[in-house]
């Protein structure tokens, strides 16, 4: 658990933003050895398990989250849909027809690949602020979107504390 002071997650982060997590973001979480585990477990285990900020993922991060425990340790499967029915102030959120509207224009538009033009669709129709993502690639082909929702690269804030 963090402390009160700022943190450059809780700077960029406002408090009450709805945000949406990405499939590398989840697995940063889940597999606690990557270089953006502390970051994502600061932000899992403390902003959004609070409330500060609730989160939405897309089907297709809980599918691609529950790859690797099938293969590795089946049990750890069960885990795996235990954090996504019930981690506070998460929600997986269907892949609709509205989604997959959104995807298909985001895949036209900025050239994004099926599973991420259906994630990032997921947040934009559940409204979010911010996508957090540890996909570079995100922050250049969804800049034309800034004016609906931010992109918030995990990776960018290792090791940064604020002054």
């Amino acid at each position: 658990m963090t402390t009160h002071r700022a943190t450059a997650l809780t700077d960029r982060l406002p408090e009450g933003d709805r945000i949406l997590l990405d499939s590398s973001v989840l697995a940063a979480y889940l597999d606690g050895g990557e270089r953006t585990s502390a970051l994502a477990a600061e932000l899992l285990d403390d902003l959004v398990r609070s409330g500060r900020n609730p989160a939405v993922v897309s089907m297709v991060s809980v599918m691609e989250t529950l790859i690797r425990p099938l293969r590795r340790l089946p049990a750890a499967h069960a885990t795996v849909l235990g954090f996504y029915r019930e981690f506070p102030n998460l929600v997986a959120a269907p892949v609709d027809l509205d989604v997959a509207a959104e995807a298909a224009n985001l895949r036209v538009a900025f050239g994004l690949s099926a599973p991420d033009a259906l994630i990032a669709a997921t947040g934009l129709a559940a409204g979010v602020a911010q996508l957090v993502t540890n996909d570079r690639a995100w922050l250049k082909r969804l800049a034309p979107l800034r004016d609906r929702v931010d992109v918030l690269v995990l990776g960018d804030l290792v090791g940064r504390n604020p002054a």
